[in-house]
């Protein structure tokens, strides 16, 4: 299935029920409490995405940092408690206020996306955000890629360009993807 088709067919799924946005935090939550605290990047969940915002209490010693698209059609990362703004293409973010937080400066990546497998495949929006920043990302931060079961496939289609997560979180809990290439 090409890129276009998969990002089709996940998106006829609709809105992710709330119950399974929480199995989805409660694993990550597992998975990130047997870590030393750090930064961590979250999102804001768009339609269609799993809202992993519950964490942001439940790991209080963590410092959380949020994607702000930039202009220029960058992305940069702010600290959660600056004031927010909804961009152009619909998502909340921070406003321009505030340090930026360099990417080498996250220990965790949370990364959304339409699709995954489990070789670390991720199938984005098709604006490459995640994957220009996670090329960026220091070689022992982990990425995980936070979904739902009905999302990983077998494989997804990859480019060149595309980057790999480290990790794939789904209401079924959080599985590790084949190391990087």
């Amino acid at each position: 299935m090409d890129k276009d088709s998969l990002r089709a067919l996940v998106r006829s799924q609709g809105p992710v029920p709330g119950d399974v946005s929480k199995a989805v935090a409660d694993g990550v939550f597992g998975w990130l409490s047997s870590r030393l605290p750090g930064t961590i990047s979250a999102f804001l969940a768009m339609d269609g995405e799993v809202d992993v915002s519950s964490l942001f209490e439940r790991l209080a010693g963590w410092r959380w940092v949020l994607p702000r698209v930039e202009s220029d059609r960058t992305m940069t990362f702010r600290d959660r408690d600056i004031p927010r703004e909804v961009h152009r293409f619909g998502m909340e973010q921070p406003m321009d206020a505030g340090a930026v937080i360099p990417v080498h400066e996250i220990d965790v990546f949370l990364t959304p996306g339409l699709a995954f497998d489990l070789s670390g495949g991720r199938l984005g929006n098709g604006a490459g955000f995640y994957d220009r920043i996670l090329s960026k990302r220091r070689s022992d931060s982990q990425a995980i890629g936070i979904t739902l079961d009905s999302r990983v496939f077998g494989a997804v289609p990859m480019d060149e360009l595309d980057e790999r997560v480290d990790w794939v979180a789904t209401e079924s809990g959080v599985m590790e993807c084949s190391p990087r290439r």
